[in-house]
């Protein structure tokens, strides 16, 4: 049953990849330890994958579409060859001033997936280095997590909301806790 499939939605900088602040090269994409291993236990485990990143480069003229989709696609490259690694992906290309449709912390990617895909909100999960992948996951309702080396939350979530954010010291403690429950 669709309801019942669980739905991870994936930050790429600082999350799967190491954050360089605006690659434009597929030369200068560079997994993070373990990414590989994690990204395979989640599919293997059955989940849905969403890569769901800020891209701002593009709005400022850092980089361009064509550089992000280079990027993604060596970054797909890299974590194997396992045929489609992402059920869908969103790109959120607007700066951070401008009023975001996309661009987290808005909510407006994962509520339309798990529209589109007839997901449970407790069985999906935002996962990402930053506040603003957080937020998306607790703006649209599904559960979030944070990948930080140290177990503190950003000063900027306020201490009621941080109680619901999940923390892991890297994606693969993610992915295992996800499927194997340890």
């Amino acid at each position: 049953m669709a309801g019942d499939k669980v739905a991870v939605f994936l930050d790429r900088d600082g999350t799967i990849i190491v954050d360089k602040n605006y690659i434009k090269s597929p030369d200068e994409v560079e997994l993070l330890p373990s990414a590989r291993e994690a990204i395979g236990m989640l599919r293997d485990f059955g989940c849905l994958l969403f890569l769901f990143s800020n891209q701002s480069g593009v709005a400022r003229r850092l980089v361009t579409v064509g550089d992000v989709a280079a990027c993604n696609g060596r970054m797909i490259e890299l974590l194997g060859d396992r045929g489609e690694v992402f059920d869908e992906i969103c790109m959120a290309y607007e700066e951070p001033s401008a009023n975001p449709i996309w661009r987290k912390p808005s909510p407006k990617f994962i509520v339309t997936m798990v529209e589109k895909y007839n997901l449970f909100s407790k069985n999906c999960y935002m996962v990402g280095d930053k506040e603003s992948d957080a937020m998306a996951g607790i703006n649209a309702g599904i559960n979030a997590v944070l990948i930080r080396k140290n177990s503190l939350v950003p000063a900027l979530i306020d201490c009621e909301i941080a109680k619901n954010i999940a923390i892991f010291p890297s994606i693969l403690e993610f992915s295992k806790r996800l499927t194997l429950g340890t």
